[in-house]
């Protein structure tokens, strides 16, 4: 630290020494001066700008703080949203009448009309416009210790009862997906929660402006506990069984104990994409009297197997699914057959059904797509004289789907499709329709 009397004494003696003149020793002095509130000047500025950090420093802890506070989801997550806006306007004609309203809305086979036991029926045709596939969904996605944890919530507004078209058209949304995922090392991981069954291949589904798809294919959400290793996937999904009752008419029961037991096996050969997909289930039913009393029931073990896949030619690609098994129930085509039946001895009786599919995406120009779907399904029914009620059994079902989709800009999508959709009984009373479905569709 400068003292300007110390500094002033010693310069003026050495003035004084070299025999300086009073001038030069006042004008020492003067510069002598200068310099130190210079100092001083400098010292004051320091000080000024250490209060200014310091306080710059704290309002930064107070504003992260309030940050960490605020903020929606914990540190280090990653949060997205996205999903798309859909509007389908769709006509459709039935030759043997009205289907039921969930038909219009999209093809749902075993809904086709067919004739009734009194002759043929009168013909429908219906035009419906609506923004129900719409949808959105919310990820997060979040590194631990342990590995990576995701979660995944979809709603749309498909098959809805809360609305009506008169005046608003407010239909209510309806969970889709809705799971987590905790990756805990490379390739394996362990999701809980509801998404695809483990039986369907996705990624297998052609691209079809309709909500399903066509008639053959495996198509199946629900909750579920599914662990992956590599290639290998094995589930235990939510069981329910569908049985048809002696004399017409089904039941819908949950007295299983076992869940639905799923393995598959995804492979990759070249180009081509393939997964290999095999299911155990239990069916079981419980009859209760009106004091809740037992006075029928029974258990039966049923399996499906599927083979799917994509092959992708150039930027074409060729898609298939072929199922079979003694109680693939609902997880064809939106259950177009039941798991079984019970027979008048009280006793569940399996049915033998297959279904699948063969469809071909070619591009025209890198606007310009087209997609040609063939499909079909069927069930090994008892017959009439085995079993009474028999004939009502749904027996077999076609669709085909071709459509054309032009996209003028990215995830902008505007298209048309053909469709043809047939039923038949075992009694052998049919009825078929046919649709034109046209889209506009923006993914965000």
């Amino acid at each position: 630290m400068f003292s300007r009397k110390p500094l002033g004494v010693a310069l003026l003696a050495l003035v004084a020494g070299a025999n300086v003149s009073p001038a030069l020793a006042g004008e020492m002095e003067d510069r002598i001066a200068a310099l130190e509130k210079q100092i001083a000047d400098l010292k004051a500025m320091v000080a000024s700008n250490q209060s200014s950090i310091q306080t710059t420093v704290e309002t930064l802890d107070v504003q992260a703080k309030e940050i960490e506070e605020a903020r929606p989801i914990r540190k280090g997550t990653k949060f997205t949203y996205g999903g798309y806006v859909q509007l389908d306007a769709i006509t459709s004609n039935y030759s043997e009448g009205k289907p039921a309203a969930l038909m219009e809305d999209l093809f749902v086979p075993s809904l086709i009309p067919v004739e009734p036991v009194s002759g043929d029926g009168d013909s429908y045709t219906s035009t419906n416009i609506h923004a129900k596939t719409s949808r959105f969904y919310f990820k997060t996605e979040t590194p631990t210790d342990v590995g990576k944890i995701s979660s995944h919530i979809e709603l749309d507004f498909m098959i809805s009862g809360q609305g009506d078209e008169r005046i608003s058209n407010s239909w209510a949304g309806r969970i889709r997906h809705a799971f987590l995922n905790w990756e805990y090392a490379p390739g394996k991981s362990f999701l809980a929660g509801q998404y695809w069954s483990t039986f369907f291949n996705v990624g297998a589904l052609p691209d079809q402006l309709d909500f399903v798809g066509p008639a053959g294919t495996v198509f199946e959400r629900q909750p579920m506990l599914r662990w992956t290793s590599g290639p290998w996937q094995v589930a235990l999904e939510n069981p329910i069984t569908r049985l048809n009752n002696p004399g017409g008419g089904s039941r819908l029961d949950d007295s299983e104990f076992m869940p639905d037991m799923i393995a598959r096996y995804n492979g990759k050969t070249g180009d081509l994409n393939w997964s290999m997909a095999g299911i155990a289930r239990q069916l079981s039913y419980s009859a209760r009297s009106d004091a809740n009393t037992e006075v029928a029931s029974d258990e039966q073990y049923g399996y499906g197997l599927s083979l799917s896949g994509k092959w992708n030619i150039g930027r074409d690609d060729l898609r298939f699914m072929f199922s079979y098994g003694d109680a693939l129930g609902r997880y064809l085509g939106l259950n177009e057959f039941n798991d079984g039946y019970i027979g008048l001895d009280g006793d569940i009786e399996t049915i033998d059904q297959m279904g699948g599919f063969i469809a071909y995406r070619h591009y025209w120009a890198d606007q310009w797509r087209s997609s040609l779907s063939l499909s079909m399904s069927s069930a090994d029914n008892p017959s009439e004289n085995e079993y009474a009620g028999a004939g009502s059994f749904a027996k077999a079902y076609q669709s085909v789907h071709l459509n054309l989709q032009y996209l003028p800009a990215p995830r902008l999508m505007l298209g048309g499709e053909l469709m043809y959709g047939s039923k038949e009984l075992e009694d052998g009373r049919d009825g078929d329709m046919y649709r034109l479905q046209l889209a506009a569709k923006y993914a965000f």
